[in-house]
């Protein structure tokens, strides 16, 4: 039976898709690049967040990808204390909290970042863990996540990863957790589909999908 659950911050709790949408677009603009849609966004959006920039529209013979990338960050920033957490956020950390589930963080955010963004938020008490990577560069956060496992004892099998993209199932399997998908992130639900895993519309449906789980193990 599940008795970690593994959470991702941006754009499965944080609802910050406009914002990194606006930001990139921001940039593109600069460059006179052609400025992406929410679809063209989801469509392409993923990590590492290099990868993703080249489908984007940024050539990186003429400038290095970290040029963009603190850009970003700055404009991300400037504008992060205004986002709000989706609606059931707090509704469905309570739950889990009341019913002894250990509740984690895993983000490919800069980890002082990601510590203070939760903070603001009021949701610190919630979590046995928050876990960023060392930087804002977004490459990956399979190693952070076999880190976490090591450094608390985890048993991968009675973990269950909540994630918004396809890097958050490659984290699941890497790591050997469960993993459940919420498309009202930075992903399009097409593209979540090619997983085969379960896929959630609200975030509240993972308070049965887990109490089911739980009573059936």
């Amino acid at each position: 039976m599940y008795k970690t659950i593994i959470w991702d911050w941006n754009g499965t709790m944080l609802d910050d898709l406009e914002l990194s949408l606006e930001s990139v677009n921001f940039l593109l603009e600069e460059r006179a690049l052609p400025l992406l849609s929410i679809e063209r966004y989801k469509d392409i959006f993923g990590f590492p967040v290099k990868d993703y920039y080249v489908k984007a529209g940024f050539d990186f013979t003429k400038e290095p990808f970290e040029v963009p990338a603190k850009q970003y960050v700055k404009l991300y920033a400037a504008k992060a204390s205004d986002l709000k957490l989706f609606p059931d956020v707090i509704d469905v950390l309570s739950f889990f909290k009341e019913n002894n589930y250990r509740q984690i963080v895993l983000s490919a955010m800069k980890d002082d970042n990601l510590k203070l963004m939760i903070g603001n938020a009021n949701i610190t008490h919630y979590f046995d863990g928050i876990f960023g990577i060392k930087d804002n560069y977004a490459r990956e956060k399979v190693s952070l996540g076999k880190q976490v496992v090591e450094t608390l004892g985890l048993n991968p099998s009675e973990c269950v990863m909540i994630g918004d993209t396809l890097h958050d199932a490659e984290v699941a399997e890497q790591c050997g957790f469960d993993c459940i998908l919420y498309s009202g992130g930075h992903v399009s639900k097409q593209r979540l589909k090619t997983t085969g895993l379960r896929i959630i519309e609200r975030l509240s449906d993972v308070k049965q999908i887990i109490s089911t789980h739980h009573t059936s193990s």
